[in-house]
């Protein structure tokens, strides 16, 4: 039986002989330029679109158009953000290679798979190319496939052919990235797995950091909570803009929790009662996100009070159109 310092990867790929002895870090970057001009440019269009529709809304009449032309901004702005967040992670793609891992890291997310559980390494230009499902664009391709003697894999890619593709087979996921120079990349693994010392071995683990690392992304009960609450808040934006038009000048606003007290006055209170709604939930929301993560229950009943408060206050316009 050979010993761990003797351990050779098997690898389709054949590695050079190696000259030097020293066992350094050393990061494998993918081509990401044709992926993130695509993202850029989904993400200019729409901040551009967004920008748009936000100044058509800001220069029309409290009506319903205006409330489905701030829903496309919002909608679009979300888009932006997200294509934005894609964008900068493919910036960042790389494999870094150190004494006993290899890391793929994609924006906030790491990928920790250790030297000794990487079975086998296979060049994409001996299996057909895979459909990936998941963020599938020109020089991006972040997600999974089933691949043909290799089994669901997971990419981390920016191939634009399958002679780029390497698949890294472990015992436990495998995984799909573009590394140009596949024969550096079999040596230094090979040369890791030769040196590699008899410690405890590192586990396979996907990780994530910075505001991606909070808690709350990966509870089901807390983004449901907080998807709620919007929902909430844009159901009392929408009420209230489409019945504005409609409305007399003076209006009656009953505070039923208040004693009953009932105030007269102009129906642009009416809207500055949304706006202060609508500005409670996003500051509730954000508080909800962060508190959360110290105090599960304080963080939910932050998420949740938000849109209880946006239900309240729409019975209130309701109740205030009604004796209009």
């Amino acid at each position: 039986m050979h010993s761990r310092q003797e351990r050779e990867v098997p690898a389709l790929v054949h590695a050079r002989p190696r000259s030097r002895r020293a066992v350094e870090a050393v990061a494998f970057r993918p081509p990401r330029a044709l992926g993130v001009l695509t993202g850029g440019a989904f993400t200019v269009w729409a901040v551009v679109v967004a920008a748009v529709a936000a100044s058509v809304a800001l220069a029309s009449a409290v009506e319903t158009k205006t409330f489905v032309a701030w829903i496309v901004a919002g909608t679009l702005a979300l888009a932006a953000l997200t294509f934005a967040h894609w964008t900068y992670a493919l910036v960042t793609l790389d494999y870094i290679i150190d004494k006993n891992t290899l890391t793929i890291r994609w924006g906030f997310r790491r990928v920790i798979v250790p030297i000794d559980a990487i079975q086998r390494m296979v060049p994409g230009r001996t299996l057909d190319e895979p459909r990936v499902r998941g963020q599938n664009w020109w020089g991006c391709h972040i997600g999974s496939a089933d691949v043909k003697r290799i089994g669901f894999t997971l990419f981390y890619s920016t191939h634009r052919a399958p002679e780029e593709l390497l698949y890294v087979v472990t015992t436990g996921e495998s995984y799909a990235i573009t590394v140009l120079d596949q024969a550096a990349f079999a040596e230094e693994i090979q040369a890791r797995a030769r040196v590699a010392t008899a410690e405890e071995p590192h586990p396979q683990r996907s990780s994530a950091t910075g505001l991606a690392a909070l808690p709350f992304w990966r509870d089901r009960v807390a983004t449901t909570t907080a998807a709620l609450s919007v929902l909430a808040g844009a159901v009392l934006f929408g009420y209230v803009y489409s019945q504005y038009p409609g409305l007399p000048d003076v209006i009656q606003l009953n505070f039923p929790a208040l004693g009953g007290i009932v105030r007269v006055g102009d129906k642009s209170e009416l809207l500055r009662i949304v706006y202060l709604g609508l500005g409670v939930l996003a500051v509730n929301t954000t508080l909800g996100i962060f508190l959360h993560a110290r105090e599960r229950a304080a963080g939910l009943w932050m998420l949740a009070s938000g849109g209880m408060l946006q239900c309240v206050l729409l019975a209130a316009a309701i109740l205030a159109l009604e004796r209009s």
